[in-house]
């Protein structure tokens, strides 16, 4: 029996169309709406690349282009039982956007500027940075 409290494995997709980047809107285990790159948990004897191709087909209908490893990032909250640790992956969409999960309240392509103002979780405000300095966009 398992009762002690682990980390979550979860992957986020960095889509791109063009100079735009696809973004999710959530309702977080804080009960807060936020803006995130779309992704979910790593199901056990699945790779990290195969759990975001299946998320994103099960939560956008879509299917993507697997780039490359941008990094990982840990999410820890302890107040709302949350630990996480998020691999981001830079992709690219080989279909359209069809949202098909409940949880997700919108999902659209953003240019750099928009996504500046928007209410990121941490997560992907760190992932967004980290993208700026990889395509020299500081």
């Amino acid at each position: 029996m398992k009762n002690k409290k682990e980390p979550r494995i979860v992957v986020a997709a960095i889509i791109g169309d063009g100079n735009k980047l696809l973004l999710a809107k959530e309702v977080l285990e804080s009960g807060r709406e936020r803006w995130i790159f779309p992704g979910g948990g790593v199901n056990f004897g699945e790779s990290l690349e195969e759990a975001l191709k299946r998320e994103m087909k099960e939560e956008l209908g879509m299917e993507i282009k697997v780039e490359k490893l941008l990094g990982f990032k840990e999410a820890i909250f302890p107040k709302v039982n949350y630990h996480t640790i998020i691999f981001f992956f830079l992709a690219k969409p080989l279909g359209k956007l069809s949202i098909k999960e409940k949880k997700i309240l919108d999902a659209r392509y953003f240019d750099f500027k928009e996504i500046e103002n928007l209410d990121l979780v941490d997560s992907a405000h760190w992932a967004f940075e980290r993208l700026k300095v990889e395509f020299g966009e500081v």
